[in-house]
């Protein structure tokens, strides 16, 4: 009978691509995998596309700030607990390991109750107060940056840096663009526009504005967003998508340039795959995470960052225009990516999960 091995977390892509590269290596080595999310949550909707047995719980957001959903929150994060408990009552897995995110607490704290061996990684380089509060009950804690050990206090020596999980194909250099990509790009500059696994409006609306002299220097791929997804036929040399998945990494190998947000996945999915990089930070609502994540590339000159919070679109329109021009700052930025992971990320982390199980 095969061992099960337990993940969990979810609320954005960046909470759960990173979990895939782990998961592989552990299905090839017999274990079954089983995921702990939302009802509703996009971790279900990827998870099952991989074909992964998935459990749907109650959850409730962690807020540090006065909301009325608090007050009808708290009862779904202890419903998910609940929950939680008798899920793992009745798989008994050998460990419990969690991507972060708010979904993820009451499953690692009912694991942690019944005494099974917790985990948690963080992408970010301020890990989220979900992981603060699963550091407290796991063996380990795996975090991507160095710089990001002193946001978590005490138990420093659970603390693992192991980098950021990627999925295979992001280091395949050789993995070839499928034929319809091919034909569309030809032998013009391509622009990646990624405004993350929801999409950007602001990001969509600055290439937008600007869409005619882009296209005259460019072919572009845009990534609206499933729920921002807008056809749009205005040249020939542009096509916006709701989403993009299992071609993506051959089109960054492919692409000069990105115009992304920084969130975690998408800035490490960015370097493995040697793509330059103009970051917009989504800077409202946020606890500036994607601040710092794009500063760790900035200051290796992997990327250009846009400080302002409301850019106009002339200036990453005369941006792109520059690079466009400017072959060897690009080819730089290029080599610059390619120091940026030392060792890959689930290999690290997979050596201590089998320890344990």
């Amino acid at each position: 009978m095969k061992k099960t091995i337990v993940f969990t977390g979810g609320g954005t892509g960046g909470h759960v691509y990173p979990a895939l590269p782990i998961i592989k290596k552990l299905q090839d080595q017999g274990y079954r995998i089983l995921w702990i999310g939302s009802h509703r949550g996009i971790e279900k909707r990827i998870v099952q596309s991989w074909g992964i047995e998935y459990r749907g719980i109650s959850t409730g957001k962690l807020r540090r700030y006065f909301s009325l959903k608090n007050f009808t929150d708290i009862f779904r994060i202890k419903l998910g607990f609940f929950q939680s408990l008798r899920i793992l009552n009745k798989i008994k897995p050998v460990l419990i390991f969690s991507k972060g995110g708010f979904v993820s607490v009451p499953p690692l704290t009912a694991g942690y109750i019944l005494k099974i061996p917790c985990y948690t990684h963080d992408s970010d380089v301020v890990p989220g107060l979900a992981t603060r509060i699963n550091h407290k009950m796991t063996r380990n804690t795996f975090l991507a940056y160095e710089e990001s050990r002193s946001y978590l206090g005490g138990n420093s020596e659970k603390i693992v840096v192991s980098g950021n999980p990627v999925r295979e194909e992001f280091f395949d250099k050789n993995q070839k663009l499928p034929d319809i990509w091919e034909k569309r790009i030809g032998e013009r500059p391509l622009l990646m526009v990624l405004g993350g696994s929801s999409g950007a409006s602001q990001i969509n609306e600055l290439i937008l504005e600007s869409l005619s002299e882009l296209c005259s220097r460019y072919t572009i791929i845009h990534q609206m967003g499933d729920e921002l997804f807008k056809e749009d036929n205005t040249s020939e040399h542009y096509y916006p998508v709701p989403y993009l998945n299992e071609e993506l990494p051959a089109l960054l190998r492919r692409a000069d340039i990105a115009v992304a947000r920084s969130g975690a996945g998408t800035l490490w999915e960015l370097a493995v795959s040697a793509t330059p990089s103009i970051l917009i930070p989504l800077r409202a609502g946020s606890r500036g995470d994607q601040i710092l994540n794009a500063e760790m590339l900035r200051k290796r000159e992997m990327a250009i960052v846009i400080e302002d919070e409301n850019p106009e679109s002339f200036q990453i329109r005369d941006l792109l225009i520059e690079l466009a021009d400017n072959n060897e700052k690009l080819e730089r930025m290029k080599d610059n990516c390619a120091g940026f992971m030392k060792k890959k990320a689930e290999d690290v982390i997979v050596s201590y999960l089998i320890k344990e199980s």
